[in-house]
């Protein structure tokens, strides 16, 4: 081909041999393409980023001359086209369509069935099961992929008439494969529940173009449902009705009215639970309606009646004289437990469900240690669990008993997305220990208060003064309130940790107490700034040269930046962006949503991946970018995974992070900003949180106005959760529950 200018129109047919730049974002890529009509490569630049390599397709478009790049053809349509022969098949099978569909798979493949593969995987794909080792969800992966490649061309056509990019419309079609027009063109507004990039108000402007009335039902419908979705991501389990309908109508821009209206309807189809608060109804002067997302409303009830049923339990009592065990393992351990600690061990052999409950250096391993020893002593079965990977190490490495995650305990499935372990098929053991219970949520504890058995004992561990969990519901902090469960708070400090200023300056800020540096020797300093920028100055300073030299840790490994938000001079964006280009500086990168990513980076997992098994905070190190085939490896503890560009959005740069997404884990030193930019996050429980994940070292760094105004704020503000009283209310057998909703109001005259 010869270069041409002024641009000329052409057409090719070809196949991508290989992509030399790829952003899923923008969908925008650079690919060698062998011409099929001459048989020479040919640049080829577009919205194509959403194909693979060894695709054929057919191309139209304009040829022109870059002054920088040479020869290339702009795209300006496109459509897939399948492989024809034995080679191009198993080459394009091969090339990353599915996950786990290698070179070896799609020899295995083509050699059963040859030139007709293709058809057989869309139309017959239940013949797939003569390969021996493709599994079901290989099978059906394999359909949905050649199927979503074939009707690409279509679905982009469709979007694009709707102002939606390639980049979105790759997505789409990634999530619903085939039938994307049909699905968003019957209900545009899932696409803000189940396509990430696409919120409501696009989802939203997209209704618009077609058709829906701005009063139209499924309008209100759908910004309602979201509303009290945005809520849960808050924390919160419910909204109240007249805070639910605000929030709505600001978001929708309408009449308040025409949303009450349609929260009856909505509720009997089951989306929602509508109904008055827990509690009795007296304490209530106008009890107003409550509204919740089912699954919440089913999860929050479930915990309750789960918990009532092993409190109320009669059961076998453990084979364990508690005196004399604890009496054992004094001698054992060569130690004299405190009587703290030995009420918290009499309580865990004896009551079917408690709770231990303290900040640090307060023992609380200390009795997980015993709890263990013990029950081997007895020959009991002891199962240690916690909700993270890195929380269920720490426990492991600190008890010298095997820990595992809740999902694992649970086995998760990731094919099905549910739990194998339940009512039906319940936890096997005498006993059961769950640490850093403040981070369980209420759909968690759901799933782990159905495994447990009333023949077992539960303990939950945690420290009730930490920032509740992420995820909606405040569970540890309800089950302490509700007076249902056995409790032991913690308190005195042990004599091992009575030398950390870390310990003293946790506990101080608990009872309002403004924290101070330590003296010589100390493992607490507060750095005073003068500014925000200065503060994120000391804050690099302190990272990459002072701590360190002074204190011979690596500032990669070692030391770990917590920010009360994310945005800002001294937020986590900010300093994650400082930090990589002083520690992992000229490497290959790519961006993603305006985030680097770099060879050698540290980066955390944001969402839950039940396919890889990595979850919400774990952390890992990239090892490797092909930007070819735009994929991404990321060594995590446990084991390596391969990350398509697009699927970056679950992960962020991990040089700074928030607090609430350090709970759970311990790091050898901490740096904390605190500033009055924060001043909305500045809250006793951040503060107390962010310190107590420091092991060797803290390090604060902002002003005193700031540190003073988190210590003396203790409001950590509302999360609408109804655990506390639905445990109270079985307890009194006078309660509301889900199914009792509120019957329909009649409609109001317009």
């Amino acid at each position: 081909m010869s270069a041409a200018t002024p641009e000329r129109d052409v057409s090719l047919q070809g196949t991508i041999e290989r992509f030399t730049f790829r952003n899923p974002d923008t969908g925008w890529a650079v690919v060698r393409l062998l011409d099929e009509a001459t048989g020479k490569p040919v640049t080829v630049v577009g919205p194509i980023a959403q194909l693979t390599e060894q695709q054929r397709l057919k191309i139209s478009g304009k040829e022109s001359s870059h002054p920088r790049f040479g020869v290339q053809v702009k795209v300006e349509t496109f459509e897939p086209i399948a492989p024809s022969t034995v080679e191009g098949i198993e080459a394009y099978l091969a090339s990353g369509l599915v996950r786990g569909i290698g070179p070896a798979t799609a020899k295995k493949i083509v050699k059963v069935f040859g030139a007709d593969t293709l058809r057989l995987i869309e139309d017959d794909p239940e013949q797939l099961r003569r390969v021996h080792g493709l599994g079901d969800r290989r099978i059906q992966d394999l359909n949905q992929a050649v199927k979503a490649q074939k009707d690409l061309q279509n679905v982009l056509v469709f979007l694009r008439t709707y102002g939606l990019g390639p980049g979105l419309a790759a997505r789409i079609v990634r999530r619903y494969g085939a039938n994307a027009s049909a699905l968003v063109q019957a209900n545009p507004y899932r696409l803000a529940d189940d396509v990430v990039g696409i919120g409501f108000r696009i989802a939203d402007r997209l209704a618009g173009q077609m058709g829906i009335a701005p009063e139209a039902p499924e309008r209100l419908d759908a910004a309602l449902e979201y509303s009290l979705a945005q809520s849960a991501k808050e924390g919160h389990c419910y909204l109240p009705e007249d805070e639910l309908v605000q929030r709505t109508a600001e978001l929708l821009m309408c009449q308040e009215a025409l949303l009450r209206d349609r929260l009856p309807e909505i509720a009997k189809t089951g989306r929602i639970v509508r109904q008055l608060p827990p509690g009795p109804v007296l304490l209530h002067e106008d009890p107003r309606p409550i509204v919740y997302p089912r699954l919440l409303a089913a999860a929050e009830d479930g915990v309750a009646r789960a918990l009532d049923g092993l409190v109320a339990a009669s059961r076998v009592k453990l084979p364990v004289k508690p005196a004399s065990a604890i009496t054992w393992f004094e001698q054992a351990s060569g130690m004299s437990l405190p009587e703290g600690q030995k009420d918290a061990l009499l309580r865990a052999l004896t009551e079917p469900v408690s709770v231990i409950t303290g900040g640090p250096g307060v023992g609380k391993t200390t009795i997980v240690r015993a709890l263990a020893q013990v029950l081997a002593q007895k020959e009991l079965r002891l199962l240690l669990a916690a909700p993270t990977g890195r929380a269920a190490k720490r426990l492991e490495e600190s008890t010298g008993h095997a820990a595992s995650t809740l999902h694992r305990l649970l086995e998760f499935t990731p094919g099905t997305a549910r739990f194998a372990r339940n009512a039906e098929n319940p936890l096997e053991g005498e006993m059961l220990v769950v640490d850093e219970t403040s981070m369980l949520d209420i759909q968690l504890a759901y799933a782990l208060l159905r495994a447990v058995p009333p023949t077992m004992s539960l303990v939950l561990v945690g420290d009730r003064n930490q920032l509740p969990s992420v995820g909606p519901g405040n569970v540890l902090a309800d089950i302490i309130a509700s007076g249902r469960v056995a409790v032991t708070a913690l308190t005195q400090i042990f004599r091992q940790q009575r030398g950390s200023d870390i310990v003293r300056v946790a506990h101080g800020i608990l009872h309002g107490e403004v924290p101070e540096s330590g003296g010589e020797g100390t493992d607490f300093y507060f750095v005073e700034a003068r500014n925000s920028a200065h503060a994120r100055m000391l804050v690099r300073e302190m990272v990459t040269q002072r701590i360190p030299k002074r204190f011979g840790l690596d500032a990669l490994a070692d030391v770990q930046v917590l920010c009360p938000m994310y945005r800002g001079e001294t937020g986590a964006d900010t300093l994650n962006r400082d930090l990589q280009d002083l520690l992992n500086p000229g490497q290959i990168e790519i961006e993603r949503g305006g985030k680097h990513y770099r060879i050698g980076d540290k980066v955390m997992q944001i969402r839950n991946d039940y396919d890889r098994e990595v979850w919400n905070g774990d952390v890992g190190r990239i090892t490797y970018i092909d930007t070819g085939a735009a994929k991404v490896y990321i060594r995590f503890p446990e084991r390596e995974q391969e990350y398509r560009f697009e699927d970056l959005g679950d992960l962020v740069p991990a040089y700074a992070i928030s607090v609430h997404r350090s709970q759970g884990s311990e790091y050898p030193a901490v740096v904390m900003p605190i500033t009055t930019d924060h001043f909305m996050m500045l809250r006793r429980s951040l503060l107390y949180t962010g310190i107590t994940r420091g092991k060797q070292l803290v390090v604060l760094v902002g002003s005193r106005k700031a540190l003073e105004m988190a210590t003396k704020n203790d409001d950590d503000g509302q999360r609408y959760s109804g655990l506390c009283e639905r445990l109270r209310d079985l307890l009194r057998g006078d309660g509301v529950h889900p199914e009792h909703v509120i019957p329909p109001a009649p409609k109001r005259p317009h």
